[in-house]
């Protein structure tokens, strides 16, 4: 085993707090569940008594229903297990299906853009990079999953492919920011994006829906699922396709001068679970996206080019329920195929873990991962293979006391390719009453480099890349709807090209010194009159590489608001905007702008539901990404059956 680095008197330290406080808490009487099979479920996030969205004064939202009412929520990123939204001391955002419905959002991209702290860029519409921006810090420091799954692909040194991942299916998607290295390890930098598909609910049900729009936008969903007390299905599927609009287009030139680049999505998901009795359940998963893209080159805006995805994502869990313990294995496997790139990426992984519950609000996680990427790639004519493999283990521990909640989390990993990591994080919250809480959390993590940086299949390869190392430390007050949240990151041996320009073929590099990033989150909500929902969000970012250097793609400020209004028990309304400030690109102005969009939902009956939706109502002409296009005003009807 390679020599531990870094291991100071902070981590025993973070070592001694977290074993003294599971000895403690172990130590106090716990409250033992019964060993039927309706406690048994309970203890899942599958109790068809609970529900998933979370109360206005907790994590800031709130869902317009028929009645416009707040419900409980249960949050897993934070810590590896289902928490109660008020023990978690994170800084935590959810969006729920409801939501995202209400506001017309079609894209995962679009849902996150509307959240504190977060801004996207993109290199054109639909299908086209994608970039998340969380806390000033890019998408390859944001660890994605898909019901658990890592999405991170090897194959690409951007992290996670968002740009093919569609909102129809998804139930809700929790953001946790700030460092989460102690949880997640590599990857989770910036923080974790968990992405819940729907599952099935009690009793036997089906969907279908259509939309069209503006671009020759046609959307296709469907779904059936059937539920009883021993087991479950979930089956959907989804298609569209869009002709679109060039991607490529000239600072202030007409879009209406260039050819259309289309889309087109298929994506299949199948979700199953099945009690084998009151003690033992398994559960599988798979998400299946084959997708197409047309792109244009920078140069050249009627360049007629495409390029093909395939991306799969699989799960497999036994779990097995022994009073306290829930203990679980389970078998994933991420995949990624870039035909046109000649580029393929696998993950496969095996973790097992064991989630105690001790107390009513207290609950230990321990467990083993292992991981294997592997990829696929032509360099020279010749095609070639590379991998390297990890190894972890980790312990979570959330335990609240009185007023307080104290978290920890510890993991240790070993690489074959890179010096082993020690990683943690402590959280801290304080209930001053019901309506007041201040929190605090602290951690370290690290980014792995990728094997696409090393092998670098069109420049310069370089085999001696270090891992980044990343230091977080965040404040917050929550109070009623408000949430004020204060933001730090550092980044040590940040991996960016050395610059060289066309021909020379460019390498990666680490950057010597300290990236910072730091800035604030405020956001607020609140229901009025059980009718009227409002809410706004600030963010200030302050981003700069180890020079003192603005970064680029970063908007200084960002300010989202939305406000949605139920005129009647069927007839709910919808308006969302978004300024984004100051960005800028290679000198390029990207920012200052404001788009608004518009949402009309309207139930005809218990069965049938329609909406019609408007996106930049002002036509603004912006480009997020400075040389490609984005869409003007548009315009999209839909209809959805549920039976």
């Amino acid at each position: 085993m390679k020599n531990l680095k870094g291991f100071r008197g902070k981590y025993f330290s973070l070592a001694a707090i977290l074993a003294l406080s599971t000895t403690i808490t172990l130590a106090n009487e716990t409250k033992s569940y019964s060993d039927t099979k309706q406690n048994m479920q309970e203890q899942t996030e599958y109790t068809e008594a609970e529900e998933l969205t979370p109360p206005s004064d907790e994590l800031n939202v709130a869902v317009i229903t028929k009645r416009i009412k707040a419900k409980k929520s249960k949050v897993y990123s934070a810590s590896k297990s289902y928490v109660s939204a008020t023990n978690v001391t994170d800084n935590v955002s959810i969006l729920t299906s409801q939501e995202m419905q209400l506001q017309g959002m079609t894209t995962v991209s679009q849902a996150l853009d509307s959240l504190p702290g977060i801004s996207i860029t993109s290199n054109g519409g639909l299908g086209q990079t994608t970039n998340i921006i969380m806390q000033g810090l890019s998408n390859k420091y944001t660890l994605v999953l898909i019901d658990g799954v890592k999405q991170n692909d090897p194959s690409n040194s951007s992290g996670a492919n968002l740009s093919n991942i569609l909102t129809q299916n998804i139930e809700r998607i929790e953001v946790i920011k700030g460092s989460q290295g102690g949880v997640w390890g590599a990857d989770a930098v910036g923080g974790v994006i968990n992405i819940i598909t729907k599952k099935a609910k009690p009793g036997t049900h089906a969907s279908a829906g259509i939309e069209v729009g503006s671009y020759r936008y046609r959307s296709y969903t469907t779904s059936l699922s059937h539920k009883t007390r021993s087991f479950d299905l979930m089956l959907s599927a989804l298609h569209v396709e869009q002709n679109g609009y060039s991607v490529v287009l000239p600072k202030g030139d007409d879009l209406d001068k260039y050819e259309d680049d289309g889309y087109r999505n298929t994506t299949i998901n199948f979700k199953a679970g099945y009690w084998i009795n009151a003690n033992n359940r398994i559960e599988f998963s798979h998400q299946d996206v084959n997708a197409m893209a047309e792109y244009d080159f920078v140069n050249d805006p009627n360049k007629d080019e495409k390029i093909n995805y395939r991306e799969k994502s699989t799960f497999l869990t036994y779990k097995y329920f022994a009073r306290r313990n829930e203990i679980e294995a389970t078998l994933s496997q991420s995949y990624s195929n870039r035909e046109e790139w000649n580029l393929k990426g696998k993950s496969p992984a095996i973790e097992i873990k064991d989630t105690l519950k001790y107390g009513e609000d207290n609950t230990l996680v321990f467990g083993v991962n292992y991981e294997k990427r592997k990829i696929e790639y032509v360099q020279s004519g010749e095609n070639k293979k590379a991998n390297d493999s990890s190894k972890a283990i980790f312990l979570n521990n959330v335990y609240r006391v009185n007023s307080w909640v104290l978290s920890q989390a510890l993991r240790y990993d070993t690489f074959s390719a890179y010096e082993n990591k020690l990683t943690g994080k402590l959280g801290v919250k304080y209930f001053v009453n019901d309506n007041l809480n201040i929190y605090t959390n602290i951690g370290n993590g690290y980014l792995a480099p990728n094997m696409t940086n090393m092998i670098n299949q069109w420049g310069k390869p370089n085999f001696d890349l270090k891992p980044e190392k990343s230091e977080s430390i965040n404040l917050g007050v929550k109070f009623y709807g408000l949430n004020v949240n204060i933001f730090k990151n550092k980044i040590k041996n940040m991996i960016i090209t050395d610059g060289a320009s066309w021909p020379a073929p460019a390498q990666y590099i680490n950057e010597k010194g300290t990236s910072k990033f730091k800035g604030i989150e405020i956001s607020y909500q609140k229901l009025f009159f059980d009718k009227l929902l409002l809410g706004g969000n600030y963010t200030y970012v302050d981003a700069k590489d180890a020079d003192g250097k603005r970064l680029d793609k970063r908007p200084r400020y960002q300010v989202g608001l939305n406000a949605s209004y139920s005129a009647t028990k069927k007839l709910i309304l919808n308006a969302n905007g978004t300024y984004v400030g100051s960005r800028e690109e290679f000198g390029n102005e990207t920012g200052r702008y404001l788009l608004a969009n518009a949402n009309i939902n309207y139930k005809i009956n218990k069965t049938w539901n329609t909406y019609f939706k408007v996106n930049n109502i002002l036509d603004k002409e912006y480009q997020t990404v400075y040389g490609y296009a984005t869409a003007r005003r548009s315009f999209y009807l839909g209809v959805k059956a549920s039976f």
